[in-house]
């Protein structure tokens, strides 16, 4: 099963929540795998820029390498490409920074489907650029469940119902800044879809990630938030999940 996560706009904490979730999986299920494309994950989690080079490509590549070559490399690449992040958790690493909207959609589509093959996934797709074309897109196309990651900011929502993302969103995670005006409720009726989880904003999940050490010590809040949020895709997906 592949979930797959973006936001409207960059900063919203799509790769934060990603990395937690994938962390809470890989405590409820056998295997779990992040892959990459916003390009964050290795700082998050507090590893190193890893080498991911497969056959002929350069070892900077990782998954935009694998997505410009197209949908004729081998999945086993992206065994191959794998770094280990905790037991049970690996990561498919974004490689060279290159826009996923400028990649391949055959590739997109075929990432998709070796994924959701090959076990749990959570896809970190990052924040849109408004394209329904290329390879993040073709991806959130074939993900078995995909869901926005929003702040309740008036800004961001705008970008969001233009979004062509949204129609294929079966809810949104909100990271709930404090002071806003806007709640839970009133992103649920601007995008049309619920909000199927809500995420803190908290000094503690900060300090974690700014020290890399959210893979050793995912803050309390953090867990918590993601875990009720996997609960309700286990209940959405007929028990995949499940602890």
């Amino acid at each position: 099963m592949l979930l797959a996560l973006w936001s409207p706009k960059g900063g919203s904490g799509t790769s934060v929540v990603a990395a937690a979730l994938a962390l809470v999986s890989a405590g409820r299920v056998d295997e779990t795998h992040l892959a990459d494309l916003g390009g964050d994950q290795p700082a998050i989690l507090g590893l190193p820029v890893p080498d991911c080079g497969f056959g002929s490509a350069r070892p900077s590549e990782g998954l935009t390498g694998w997505l410009a070559a197209g949908p004729s490399m081998p999945t086993d690449c992206l065994d191959e490409m794998s770094v280990a992040v905790v037991p049970g958790l690996t990561l498919l690493p974004c490689g060279s920074d290159i826009a996923a909207d400028r990649l391949p959609e055959e590739g997109g589509a075929a990432l998709a489907v070796g994924l959701r093959d090959g076990g749990i996934a959570v896809l970190d797709a990052g924040p849109s650029r408004g394209s329904d074309q290329g390879a993040a897109f073709a991806a959130i196309e074939v993900a078995d469940a995909t869901l926005m990651v929003i702040r309740p900011c008036y800004l961001a929502l705008r970008k969001a119902v233009g979004d062509p993302r949204l129609a294929r969103s079966a809810g949104a995670i909100l990271v709930e800044d404090p002071g806003r005006a806007l709640d839970a409720d009133d992103v649920a009726a601007v995008l049309g879809v619920p909000v199927l989880g809500r995420v803190p904003v908290r000094a503690e999940i900060a300090r974690a990630v700014d020290a890399g050490v959210l893979r050793d010590r995912l803050p309390g809040p953090l867990a918590d938030s993601t875990d009720a949020i996997l609960d309700r895709l286990a209940d959405m997906a007929g028990g995949r999940w499940a602890a």
